[in-house]
């Protein structure tokens, strides 16, 4: 059976668990949350009985795209989840967040503030709870070295955002000029307490240009916005799939008349049944049922994935539905002129670079790491080189592979193309098809650098420790 996937802002939602919340998923390694959710129950924004609680994060089974329910079997307030992990050391340092999958809710359901972090150890019983309006405490900051900030940089067509701009050791006492790295999701790059995590770029920067392992270089991060999706993605992502009923139903209530199986023509079946008039939804593979929100006639809403079913009814029964979820991407064009009309020219301007493309290079994670490559793709004659890190590959159908396939041959950018074995299935598939395309049009070890990190997760903290491999990639010193 194929899987139902839908394009979500971190990476891509399988809407199949594997594993229950319930007690037949406990290992030895289970964290357990205890989540009040008083506040917002007393503040009438949360819905208990139509919209689902629970926990998303950053290590597997967690997901920042999908949301790991949490149950209040004695309805008391406070919900409970029992999340399994698979842990290869000791511990393992996982960053999380509560999450309301419903309609209209502050911050589309986010837990405000930073993430919270905590560390599970292995073979020992790992607790854990919070209340809906508690907050992690303030990390200190941990900028290393010399790093500038322009705040509310304007650009046209685009939200203003920060830009965070590394300045190598001696830079003030000299009149050299500098290769410069830009890079997205700026805010991440420097320093832990903007959100939490950081890649540790500067500190890497810092100790590989003291030893002389790297040349110094100019390190540019440009903070992202709340249109993170939009302005990292080239092509506009269209969510549609039509479904016919493959088996029959007798309607016991007005809800009753959607009840039943039915498939798409990829072979993903979705199952939908009634209790209490409320209508509840199996998405394939999974083994909990969702319930609906019904938001017009025959129209119902899955919260938690944000999907819309539109049932088509004739006889007293559904025999089609058309599940649809709300387009989204496609202003990677319009951040590529950004970059290239305001902010490249204005660090130009205001530092000692050095301009050619052989010194200037794009990088970036996830969906930064596509967008990366898209635009150094698409001007090879200003990035001579590429970071592509933890690329969502995924997107539009594998868009980027296309592009690839697309070129007349290699433009001879270096490129560093990597991706971690624990980032979601089919993540280092995708990559491998990735450097695979790349080599066809003629990219070798060279100019290719491509790594597969054995239980690398889709976070800071393990791109973190690759840092300094792609530095010395890109930057080596000659010898």
């Amino acid at each position: 059976m194929r899987q139902f996937f839908l394009p979500v802002q971190f990476g891509i939602v399988l809407l199949s668990l594997s594993i229950t919340a319930g007690a037949s998923a406990q290992t030895s390694d289970t964290l357990f949350f205890s989540l009040d959710m008083s506040e917002p129950i007393s503040a009438g924004w949360f819905e208990p009985g139509s919209e689902t609680i629970g926990i998303r994060g950053d290590q597997s089974p967690l997901s920042w795209g999908t949301t790991y329910p949490a149950f209040d079997n004695d309805k008391d307030g406070v919900y409970e989840a029992a999340v399994p992990f698979n842990l290869n050391a000791d511990s393992l340092l996982i960053s999380f967040k509560i999450k309301v999958d419903g309609m209209d809710n502050p911050d589309d359901g986010w837990q405000a503030g930073r993430n919270h972090d905590v560390t599970v150890y292995k073979g020992e019983q790992n607790k854990i709870a919070l209340a809906w309006e508690d907050q992690p405490p303030q990390p200190p900051v941990t900028i290393t070295g010399n790093v500038e900030i322009v705040r509310d940089f304007k650009g046209e067509n685009l939200l203003p955002r920060d830009l965070f701009i590394y300045l190598p050791p001696g830079y003030q006492e000299s009149e050299r000029r500098y290769p410069v790295l830009y890079m997205h999701d700026g805010r991440a790059l420097f320093d832990a307490s903007e959100i939490g995590q950081e890649w540790k770029v500067d500190e890497a920067a810092e100790e590989l240009i003291r030893s002389g392992e790297i040349e110094p270089i100019i390190i540019v991060g440009i903070g992202n916005t709340q249109d993170r999706i939009d302005e990292y993605t080239p092509s506009e992502q269209v969510w549609k799939h039509e479904l016919h009923r493959i088996s029959s139903t007798v309607a016991s209530s007005i809800s009753g008349v959607y009840a039943g199986d039915f498939m798409n023509t990829e072979g993903d079946t979705i199952r939908f049944k009634t209790k209490e008039d409320t209508l509840f939804v199996m998405i394939p593979g999974g083994d909990y049922w969702q319930p609906l929100a019904p938001k017009t006639k025959h129209s119902f809403y899955l919260p938690q994935a944000g999907i819309t079913f539109n049932f088509e009814v004739s006889g007293g029964k559904a025999e089609k539905i058309i599940a649809t979820k709300p387009s989204m991407g496609g202003k990677g064009d319009v951040y590529g002129m950004f970059i290239l009309n305001k902010v490249k020219p204005f660090i130009d301007q205001n530092f000692r670079t050095k301009k050619g493309k052989e010194f200037t290079t794009l990088g970036g994670s996830s969906l930064g790491g596509l967008i990366s490559l898209y635009l150094g793709l698409e001007y090879p004659d200003v990035f001579g080189k590429l970071l592509v890190v933890s690329p969502s590959v995924w997107w539009d159908g594998r868009m980027i592979i296309d592009e690839v396939n697309q070129l007349p041959g290699s433009s001879g950018q270096h490129i560093w193309l990597d991706m971690g074995t624990a980032e979601g299935e089919g993540a280092v598939e995708n990559a491998e098809a990735l450097q695979q395309a790349l080599v066809r049009k003629g990219w070798t070890g060279q100019n290719l650098n491509f790594i597969i990190e054995k239980g690398a997760a889709h976070n800071e903290r393990a791109w973190a420790k690759r840092v300094p491999d792609m530095l010395r990639f890109l930057f080596a010193t000659e010898n």
